[in-house]
C-alpha cells in the first residue's frame, strides 16, 4: 500500500480520532471513579471524624485526578489500523475493502494493485468524523455531577466525632502550635539577649577602666591643689553618672531598695526567697543558679521517668519549682525577661506533662495514627522547656550583673561625693590613702577623716556651697522698720526670706495662713521623692537634695502659735 494514497491518509485519520476517542471515554470513566471515591473518602472522614479540621486540606484532593489519569493510561488500549478499517466498512458499507487494504503488506497476491486504486476512489467521498464522532455531552454532563457532589460534601457536611478523635487530635495540634510559639520566642529573645550580654560586658570594662582611673586620681591629690583636685573630680562624676544613667532601670533600682523580710511569703519559701534576694542585690546567682539546676535534673528525672506514678510525682515537683522561681522573678526580682522565660518553661513543662498523661491513659488500648503526633509533641515540648531554662538562666546572670555594676557605680559616687567634702576643707591628701586597694578602702578611710574632722568642718563646707544659710549678722547700719508682711506661701521660689531673732507673738500668727503654709510645704516635700524617681537622679545628688527640702520642716514646737 503506498502511504501517499489517499485512502492511507484516511485509515491513518480514522486511527488517531479512534485513539482520542477510546482514550477520552478510559479516562472519563477513570475519573468518574475517582470522584466517587472521593465523595467516600471525605464522607467517611467527616461522619466518623477520622481527622481534625484543620488537617482536612483540599489539596489532598488532587490525588484523585493524577490517579485517575496514571489508570487511565496504564489501562488503555492502543487501537491497530485493521480497527479503524473496519469503522471504515462499516460505515461505507464497502465490504472489507479497507481491511483488506489495511493487511496488504502481510498478504501476497496481484490483486494488491486492484484493492489499491478501489479504495482511492471510495476515499474520498468517507468524512473521518462520521466514521468515528465525538460526542462529549454525556461524559462532560456525568464529570460536572461527580465535581459538584464533591464539592457540596467539602464546603457543607460538618465533621463529626463519634469516638472523640477530633477532639484530641484538635488539643494535640493546639499543644504543638503553642509549643511551636514558645520556641520561636525563645529563639528570638536568644538572639536579642546575645547583644544584651555583649554590650553588659563592654559597660563593665568601661566601668572597671573608671574605676581605676578613679583610685588613681584620687591617690595623686593634695590638699593645696583644691581647684585641681574639683577639676578631675568632676570630670569623673560627670563619667560615673553617664554609665549610671545607662545601666539604671526602675525594676531594677526597686529591687535593690527591697528589704529584706519574712512578712510576704512566710515560712521556709520566704526565708528561701529573701536569701536568693540578698544574692541578687549582692550581684550574685549561686543559690538561684543551684535552684535552677536542680529543677532542670528534676526535669531529666521526669523525662526518663519509667513509671506513670515517678512520673506524675516529678512533674508536680518540676512545677512547683518554676513557679516558685517565677513567683520570686515577679514579686522580688521585678525582672520581667526573666518571669517571661521563667513562664515559658512553666507551659512547656505542662503540655509535656498532658501529652504523657493522655499516654498513660492510651496504654491499654492499640497505638493510633495520633501517637506519631503525641511524640512529636513530647520531642518538641521538651526541647522547648529546655531552651526556655537555658534562656532563663541567662536572663538571671544578665540581671544580677546589672545589679552588681548598678551597686559598684552607687558606691563609686557615693565616694566621689565624700572626696569632695572633704576636698572643699582642703583635707584631700591621695597619700593617706596609698595602701588603699579598692573603692571600698577609700570610702573607709574617707569616711574616718570625716569623723576625724567632726561636724565643724562639715559645717564650714555646708557654708561654702551655693545657697547655704549665711551666719547673722546683727548690726544695722541702715536702720530698718520692724515690718512684716502676711503674704500667702505658694509652691515656687523662694525670692526673698528674712529672719528676726525676737520672739514671735500671739498676733504675728495667723492660724489660717499657718495652715497654709504646713499644707504647701508638706505638698513640696511630698514630691521630692517621686521627682527624684522620675528623673533618674544619680545617688552623688540625692543626699545634698534631701537635706535641702528636710531643712524646710521647721519644728511645730517653735513654729506653731499657742
Amino acid at each position: 500500500m503506498s502511504p501517499q494514497s489517499e485512502a492511507a491518509t484516511l485509515l491513518q485519520r480514522v486511527q488517531k480520532r479512534l485513539v482520542t476517542v477510546r482514550f477520552a471515554k478510559t479516562l472519563h470513566w477513570w475519573t468518574f471513579g475517582s470522584l466517587i471515591a472521593a465523595c467516600l473518602t471525605v464522607l467517611s472522614i467527616r461522619l466518623l471524624g477520622l481527622l481534625p479540621e484543620s488537617q482536612q486540606r483540599l489539596g489532598w484532593l488532587l490525588c484523585f485526578p493524577a490517579a485517575a489519569s496514571l489508570g487511565a493510561w496504564i489501562f488503555f488500549r492502543r487501537v491497530e489500523q485493521t480497527s479503524a478499517a473496519r469503522l471504515i466498512d462499516q460505515h461505507a458499507k464497502t465490504d472489507d475493502l479497507f481491511l483488506t487494504l489495511a493487511t496488504l503488506n502481510s498478504s501476497a497476491g496481484e490483486y494488491q494493485p486492484l484493492v489499491e486504486t478501489s479504495a482511492a476512489k471510495v476515499a474520498p467521498r468517507i468524512v473521518p468524523a462520521d466514521v468515528v464522532p465525538f460526542r462529549p455531552q454525556r461524559p462532560v454532563g456525568l464529570q460536572a455531577i461527580g465535581m459538584i457532589a464533591l464539592a457540596l460534601l467539602v464546603w457543607l457536611l460538618p465533621t463529626l466525632d463519634p469516638f472523640g478523635k477530633v477532639e484530641a487530635a484538635t488539643k494535640v495540634e493546639r499543644q504543638k502550635k503553642a509549643v511551636d510559639q514558645i520556641l520561636k520566642s525563645v529563639k528570638v529573645r536568644e538572639e536579642q539577649l546575645s547583644k544584651v550580654v555583649k554590650s553588659s560586658e563592654e559597660r563593665q570594662e568601661k566601668i572597671d577602666a573608671e574605676t581605676k582611673e578613679l583610685m588613681a586620681a584620687l591617690k595623686k591629690m593634695k590638699p593645696i591643689e583644691k581647684q585641681m583636685n574639683s577639676e578631675v573630680l568632676k570630670q569623673h562624676r560627670s563619667e560615673l553618672n553617664n554609665l549610671w544613667q545607662n545601666v539604671s532601670k526602675e525594676e531594677l533600682r526597686q529591687m535593690l531598695s527591697q528589704s529584706v523580710s519574712d512578712e510576704q511569703f512566710g515560712g521556709e519559701k520566704s526565708k528561701k526567697m529573701n536569701e536568693w534576694l540578698k544574692d541578687l542585690q549582692n550581684g550574685k546567682t549561686d543559690a538561684l543558679k543551684q535552684e535552677m539546676d536542680k529543677a532542670r535534673e528534676t526535669m531529666e528525672s521526669m523525662l526518663n521517668a519509667k513509671t506513670p506514678e515517678e512520673r506524675q510525682k516529678l512533674a508536680n515537683d518540676l512545677k512547683k519549682q518554676l513557679q516558685d522561681l517565677k513567683k520570686f522573678s515577679s514579686k522580688k526580682a521585678g525582672s520581667k525577661d526573666l518571669e517571661n522565660a521563667l513562664d515559658k518553661a512553666l507551659k512547656a513543662m505542662e503540655a509535656l506533662a498532658q501529652k504523657q498523661k493522655s499516654g498513660q491513659q492510651g496504654e491499654e488500648g492499640e497505638q493510633s495514627e495520633e501517637s506519631e503526633g503525641e511524640e512529636e509533641l513530647s520531642r518538641q515540648a521538651a526541647e522547648a522547656m529546655k531552651e526556655a531554662m537555658e534562656l532563663a538562666k541567662t536572663e538571671l546572670e544578665e540581671v544580677a550583673r546589672s545589679a552588681e555594676d548598678m551597686k559598684a557605680l552607687e558606691e563609686a559616687l557615693k565616694t566621689l561625693q565624700q572626696a569632695e567634702k572633704l576636698n572643699n576643707g582642703e583635707q584631700m591628701d591621695g597619700e593617706e590613702c596609698e595602701g588603699c586597694q579598692s573603692l571600698a578602702d577609700y570610702a573607709k578611710k574617707f569616711k574616718e577623716m570625716m569623723g576625724q574632722n567632726g561636724q565643724g568642718q562639715d559645717g564650714e563646707a555646708q557654708r561654702n556651697e551655693p545657697g547655704a544659710m549665711m551666719s547673722e549678722d546683727d548690726s544695722d547700719p541702715e536702720g530698718y522698720k520692724d515690718e512684716k508682711s502676711r503674704s500667702q506661701i505658694q509652691a515656687g521660689k523662694v525670692l526673698l526670706s528674712i529672719k528676726t531673732k525676737e520672739a514671735a507673738t500671739e498676733r504675728d500668727f495667723n492660724e489660717e495662713d499657718y495652715r497654709k503654709y504646713e499644707s504647701t510645704v508638706n505638698e513640696v516635700k511630698s514630691g521630692v521623692q517621686a521627682a527624684i524617681e522620675s528623673e533618674q537622679i544619680p545617688p552623688g545628688y540625692v543626699d545634698s537634695i534631701k537635706k535641702y527640702f528636710d531643712s524646710l520642716d521647721a519644728p511645730k514646737s517653735e513654729a506653731a502659735p499657742k
